[in-house]
């Protein structure tokens, strides 16, 4: 049962002296749910059109770093003639136009192209054109490239990549050179410091008793320290010793 809310009256008829009267407002109250829902709908219809003709002109195409890419023509069709494609930077490659053989080659009748070694610089939105059959009118359509890269090449190859590698590995090899130093300082110190406290707790009575050697005590060389034992390396001194020896006992026995 449809019921129209008032503030006033929350019943869906209305009394008067003729009597009740409820059908005019449940006509109304259902005329009116019926525009909004088909409004609803229409609106959704609308906005399905629109995103079925985005996504109709607009295709995406995924291809391999160094693979050739294969690009259909989405504005070539029944009523189309395929006619040049248009490349980022109004490059433009066609019947008409001189192009990279090497690099680009490109269907007459499809309108595919074909793009050789592909880079990721070449990653971007290409356009398709393509002329009607009964009229001078142009059906354009974009397709976008997209160049995946392999990551286990760029690993291994790419510049900038070897770069932050380069900086990564001299930094940790930096840190641990300081690590090692400052563990080696650390080690340092505390053995200094153990030998130090040792040499502190030694007394000095505990020490080495070391003798001193003083030249004055010493005796001087003298003839009497030479016994007759030793010998003598002088020669006169053993020819001229018989001859002193008798003039001493001369003078001893005169003298008596």
């Amino acid at each position: 049962v449809i019921t129209p809310r008032t503030s006033k009256d929350a019943s869906p008829c209305t009394y008067s002296t003729r009597g009740k009267h409820c059908a005019l407002f449940a006509t109304t109250r259902v005329h009116v749910i019926t525009i909004q829902k088909i409004m609803e709908v229409a609106a959704a219809v609308v906005l399905a059109a629109v995103l079925d003709s985005v996504a109709s002109q607009y295709m995406v195409q995924e291809v391999n770093v160094g693979t050739t890419a294969i690009l259909p023509c989405p504005s070539n069709d029944d009523n189309h003639l395929f006619q040049y494609w248009e490349l980022e930077g109004n490059q433009v490659i066609g019947p008409e136009n001189a192009i990279n053989e090497a690099k680009y080659k490109y269907e007459v009748l499809s309108g595919k192209l074909f793009i050789k070694s592909v880079s990721t610089a070449e990653s971007g939105f290409y356009k398709c054109v393509s002329k009607a059959l009964t009229n001078r009118s142009l059906n354009i359509q974009s397709v976008e490239l997209i160049v995946k890269k392999d990551w286990e090449e760029v690993w291994e190859n790419d510049t900038e990549t070897n770069v932050y590698r380069g900086v990564i590995a001299g930094t940790v090899l930096i840190v641990l050179v300081g690590l090692m130093f400052l563990a080696y300082r650390f080690i340092k110190r505390r053995r200094s410091a153990r030998f130090r406290d040792m040499s502190d707790e030694e007394s000095p009575d505990e020490g080495p008793v070391r003798g001193k050697y003083n030249a004055s005590n010493i005796p001087p060389m003298t003839n009497a320290n030479i016994t007759p034992s030793e010998g003598v390396d002088n020669p006169a001194l053993d020819t001229d010793f018989p001859k002193m020896f008798n003039t001493i006992q001369t003078q001893g026995a005169t003298q008596m």
